[in-house]
């Protein structure tokens, strides 16, 4: 488990999936909120977000799922697995953070790096010495995040209709060197 600032990471269990779901909802609406249209934040379901990540949980779908907790309540979540993107794959980018998202809560705490240090562990031991991973090109303080962690814009693509950017990293171990050197969130 690592730590930093009262922030704690730990691999997610089964009992962890409503409180992510929970997250996954509520960070999309904080981070989203005026890069998406108000009805498809409305939109967003609980359940069904929990649905999904009791099944992933329940049946080892994503490689890695990792929760960050603060004074014992989990502030945040992410996930990584094999890239999913066959563009992405071919350049070389063998990995994949598929989610990241921390509530406002636990947000320049740590919690967002220590959850990038522990998907790029998974990585690691899973195989896996690069990776990358995409995010709304409009969500600037994602995309500075990311940059502070040695993430390099290597594509762009619309998906559903969303501009998105991907970041990767060459070697998975620099970013957790660069992770522990900045400090970053």
């Amino acid at each position: 488990m690592a730590t930093a600032s009262g922030i704690s990471v730990r691999p997610a269990r089964l009992a962890d999936a409503e409180r992510i779901g929970e997250i996954h909802v509520a960070a999309w609406r904080e981070a989203y909120a005026d890069l998406m249209p108000p009805d498809r934040l409305a939109a967003l379901n609980v359940a069904e977000r929990a649905a999904m990540w009791r099944h992933q949980l329940a049946s080892g779908t994503a490689r890695g799922i990792a929760v960050a907790e603060a004074d014992g309540a989990i502030v945040g979540f992410a996930s990584c697995t094999m890239q999913r993107s066959p563009a992405l794959a071919a350049a070389g980018y063998a990995g994949e953070v598929a989610a990241l998202y921390v509530l406002r809560a636990g947000q320049r705490r740590g919690a967002g790096r220590l959850l990038m240090q522990a998907m790029a562990r998974r990585l690691i031991a899973e195989g896996y010495r690069s990776m990358a991973l995409w995010v709304l090109t409009d969500n600037k303080p994602a995309r500075a995040f990311y940059e502070r962690l040695g993430g390099v814009a290597v594509a762009e693509r619309v998906d559903g209709g969303d501009a998105e950017v991907a970041y990767g990293w060459r070697d998975v171990a620099s970013l957790i060197k660069a992770s522990n050197e900045n400090g970053a969130e």
